[in-house]
Parts: structure tokens; sequence; C-alpha cells
């Protein structure tokens, strides 16, 4: 064992016997601990509703959107079919329409036009049965629209579309179908905006091209994820590629900056503990003054002063740092393994608090821990090198 280390573990929080630098002391260890903490809950919390929120918007806009004129995307929807057979491909179209109740009550939403038979296999809807089979076009829409506009499943519906006229007469162009299936995503607007019919409906509804407006790509890798998107950009030029991240890029770099914020605010929870750790450090070297004295005349050297009343910061705050990281992630994997702490499902998209952290975030808060520490451990220890063995005699006395 080094002479310093020997020497800060004596000194440690002013040695034997009860005193104010042993209270203090063990304030900046609780300090330490409470802030390790909650800055690892925190991050893991974020991480674990940003995970929730990324599967389920990955689950209804798939990996990759492609927009483009109708004959590109035909063609594209070929090539992809006989290149890429573990790729799965959603043609769609999506205009503003009406959805209308039997009751004439009605609401504006976003029509999707998609492959009914497929989309309980490509969409993650959390639909709680099977789609009913109607002589109608079945209709599945979000649980917040069926709740506004008073319908089940099974209800009849009319879809209108304003803006194209069915004739001179400027009648808008309707088509009765079925309530199907009501999913329930809780997750931005999708339940109160988003309604899928049938694309055969959509092509009658909005178009008599049958043109579609762009193709949904659900991909099984990264690496299959990387390869479509680099050779679709290359193969056609005209067409518009756009990653399910990129598409609500704006949330993303909202909850990233949430993220950041919890870090800085939370992190100001292990700055005022070092403010405490400095003031027992100070009070430790006023309680050591004669020993600091008694070392400096047998020769000990003042980087040697210096490391000791550094290494006694980093022992007292490496151990509240480390009893709050252990608490934490203790509670961490229970909660991921048993779900413990629960949440209300009809406030929350999900029955049970995520959490969830990585390797990169346990070593964040250390980093962030330990380089406050040290700071408060060079300033208390630039204070005990200042003291001279004449001096020391004269304040012991």
């Amino acid at each position: 064992m080094k002479f310093t280390t020997y020497i800060a573990k004596r000194f440690l929080l002013g040695g034997k016997g009860f005193s104010t630098s042993k209270f203090t002391g063990w304030v900046a260890i609780i300090g330490m601990s409470v802030g390790s903490f909650s800055l690892i809950l925190s991050i893991a919390v974020l991480n674990g509703f940003e995970q929730r929120v990324n599967d389920k918007i990955r689950g209804l806009e798939g990996d990759l959107r492609l927009k483009g004129e109708s004959d590109v995307l035909n063609n594209c929807e070929s090539y992809l079919s006989s290149k890429y057979s573990s790729a799965k491909i959603m043609p769609y179209i999506e205009k503003k329409g009406m959805i209308q109740s039997s009751r004439n009550e009605s609401r504006l939403v976003t029509l999707k036009a998609v492959k009914m038979e497929e989309i309980s296999t490509f969409y993650q809807l959390n639909l709680k049965q099977e789609l009913i089979q109607t002589d109608y076009p079945q209709i599945v829409l979000g649980r917040l629209v069926a709740d506004r506009l008073g319908l089940e499943i099974g209800d009849d519906v009319m879809l209108v579309n304003p803006v194209d006229q069915l004739s001179r007469f400027g009648l808008p162009r309707r088509i009765k179908g079925v309530v199907a299936g009501i999913f329930n995503v809780n997750v931005l607007d999708y339940d109160d905006k988003l309604v899928f019919i049938p694309i055969e409906t959509g092509n009658t509804l909005f178009n008599k091209n049958k043109n579609i407006d762009g193709l949904d790509l659900r991909l099984t890798d990264e690496y299959i994820f990387t390869n479509i998107n680099n050779d679709l950009q290359n193969k056609y030029q005209s067409l518009k590629i756009t990653s399910w991240d990129k598409i609500h890029e704006s949330l993303f770099q909202a909850m990233r900056m949430e993220r950041l914020g919890a870090i800085a605010v939370l992190s100001l929870i292990i700055l005022v503990a070092s403010f405490n750790l400095t003031s027992t450090l100070v009070l430790i070297t006023v309680q050591k003054i004669k020993q600091i004295g008694i070392l400096r005349t047998v020769g000990a050297t003042t980087p040697s002063i210096r490391s000791i009343i550094m290494k006694q910061g980093l022992m007292i705050g490496g151990i509240g740092m480390f009893i709050g990281i252990s608490l934490s992630i203790l509670i961490i994997l229970t909660q991921y393994y048993f779900d413990i702490l629960p949440l209300p499902e009809d406030i929350y998209f999900m029955d049970s608090l995520p959490m969830i952290i990585t390797l990169q975030d346990i070593i964040i808060v250390p980093v962030i821990t330990l380089l406050v520490i040290s700071l408060s451990s060079w300033l208390a220890a630039n204070r005990a090198v200042l003291i001279q063995p004449k001096e020391a005699v004269h304040i012991d006395k």
C-alpha cells in the first residue's frame, strides 16, 4: 500500500470518534448516493419510455417509406419482391377524408388504404381480436375515433371524400363500410387521426387510376436496412426514401433534449454534495493540521499532501457513488424482470414503468460524479498544501 493511501485511510472522516467532519462526511456520502441513484434511475426511465415510443411508432410506420410517381413505385415494388424476399412491402394510398357514423356524427381523419388481408401482420396495431368478415369494406380505426363517434366493432360507417366530387352537382364521393377492428396504440395522435381502409376502397374513393402514394417497408435486420436504402437510392433517384425515425425527427430530438436536461438537472444534486465534500475535506485538514505539519517536517512533499487529501475525497465520494449506482441497478434489474412498479394503463400506453439501462449510461454517471469529486478534492487539497510546518505548530497551539 502506498504511503499516501495509508495516511488517507487513517485521516478518513477525521479518524476515530465523533466529529463535525465525520457528520459532514456522511452527509456528503448520502448526497453522492442520492445523486447517482437519481441520475441512473431517471436515465433508465427515459430510455424505457423512448424505447416503447420507438417500438410503437415503428410498428405503425414501418422501417422505410418510399414516395414517388406511381409507375416508379410499382416497378420498385416488383424489384424489391424479386431481390429482397425477406422484406415485407405494403403499398398504400393516404388522403384526408371524413368518417361518419350512423348518427351523422363525423370526424376529419387520415384515411390510409392498404392491403387489408396483411394489415395485422405488417402493422403492430394491438388489435383485441381478429378482423370480422363483412360484405362491405372493412374499416379499422383508432380507439379515440371510435369513442368520439360512439362506434363499436360491427357498426356501419360512411367514408366521405369531400374534395373530389362525384358529379357536376357537387356531391362528394361516399362509400359505406363496417368497423371490422379497433386498434389502440396510445402514442402520438394515431388513435385519434388514423383510419385504415382496403386499398380497393381507397382507389374508388380517391382516384380512378389505381395509383398508389407510397410503399411501407418492414425489414428484418440492420444489414438489410442499409443495403436496401443504398440500393434504392442508386437505382431510383426520383424516389423519396425516409426512415421511420426521420419521419418523426422532431419528436426524437425533443426526447434527446429531455434526456440531456434530466442529466443536467439531476447532476446538480451531485454538485451540491460536492460542496459538502469540499467542506468535509477542509475540516479534516484543520483537525489534522498538526499531523500534516509533522508529515511536512519529516519530508512529505507538496504533491504527497495533495495526493492524501484528494484520495480522501475520492474515497468518500466513491463510497456514495458506489452505493447509489448499485442500488439503482438493482432496482432497474428487478423492475425489468418482475415489473414491480405498475402504471395506470388508462393514462399511459403501458402497464408498468419501463426501465432500460445501457453500458454507456452506466459509464456516463460515474464519469460525471468522479469529475465533480476530483474537482472538489483538488480545491480542498490546494488549501492543505499551503500549510507550512512552522504554521501548523503555531495553529495547533
